[in-house]
């Protein structure tokens, strides 16, 4: 697995939680706020790129996993406006850190936001993340879902009412990008399974079949957007359950699990016909959906 780490970080040169109101500070975006303590400290940009900036901006949408929890040891928080990837902590290695860079040297876009927060669902995206998207984006990544089917936890929250909030707020985030940024092109990501997940084993085991029903259910929300948006497949990568390559067993990517999420992103926005989210795999078979009960 180290390889494949080596292998895209070799290459870039070559392919050239609960929600709150954004604060009203504003030298202390939303990613940089603990729930107690200072801010976070945002991270200064270092060195000098050795080649001009491109045009294009990139922005990653989402939660924990895109912010780059585990990944991005030194990338404590992100500034609310474009960065040049090559010289706002370029030692990142999330996988929306490594699509920037590798975006940066192919020459589709030299400037960066990550917008994500960890504990993000999405109506928190669309209170904390969309008021900071700016006109001019022209790629948008957005990966969303872990956090909105946890809801099921909660015994007397159905997986109806789960997926009706979901999928309600999905769409009005998705109409309110467009909006705000009309020329971007969307690449939606889905979420790995919660059942099958190394964290699982926090929660109790009367929960799992919830959590299943549920991520299946809007999985299948997120895969029935393509062909109008390119879909990342993240739960039928068998990559996304492999405790080796997720951050202390929990659901995030480290950095040799964060590569090959990179790698399957850039595929998909690479691709000139990106190929359509398989429909069944170990995980997950969408035509045997399970009940919402």
């Amino acid at each position: 697995m180290k390889r494949i780490l080596t292998t895209l970080l070799l290459a870039l040169p070559l392919i050239a939680a609960a929600q709150s109101p954004i604060p009203t500070d504003p030298t202390s975006p939303p990613w940089a706020q603990r729930k107690s303590g200072p801010p976070l400290a945002i991270h200064q940009g270092t060195g000098t790129p050795t080649t001009p900036t491109p045009a294009g901006l990139y922005v990653a949408m989402g939660d924990s996993i895109t912010f780059g929890y585990g990944a991005n040891p030194n990338c404590q928080a992100f500034p609310t406006h474009p960065v040049d990837p090559a010289q706002f902590c370029p030692e990142g290695r999330s996988y929306a850190t490594l699509v920037a860079l590798a975006l940066r040297n192919k020459g589709i876009a030299g400037q960066f936001m990550n917008l994500g927060i960890s504990g993000a669902h999405v109506e928190r995206i669309l209170s904390d993340e969309l008021p900071y998207l700016p006109a001019e984006a022209t790629l948008i990544t957005l990966y969303i879902g872990t956090n909105d089917s946890r809801a099921v936890r909660n015994t007397k929250t159905t997986i109806k009412e789960t997926v009706a909030q979901f999928e309600k707020n999905y769409d009005v985030l998705l109409a309110s990008i467009h909006k705000q940024a009309p020329h971007a092109k969307i690449v939606l990501i889905n979420f790995p399974n919660e059942q099958y997940l190394a964290e699982s084993y926090h929660f109790a085991p009367e929960a799992l079949p919830r959590f299943n029903a549920t991520s299946q259910i809007l999985d299948k929300f997120i895969d029935d957007h393509y062909p109008t948006y390119p879909v990342v497949d993240t739960i039928c990568n068998p990559s996304s359950y492999d405790k080796a390559l997720l951050y202390n067993e929990t659901v995030h990517p480290n950095e040799e699990g964060s590569a090959i999420l990179a790698k399957a992103v850039l595929d998909i926005i690479l691709a000139a016909n990106p190929a359509a989210p398989p429909t069944t795999c170990k995980w997950f078979n969408a035509n045997s959906l399970p009940s919402q009960n």
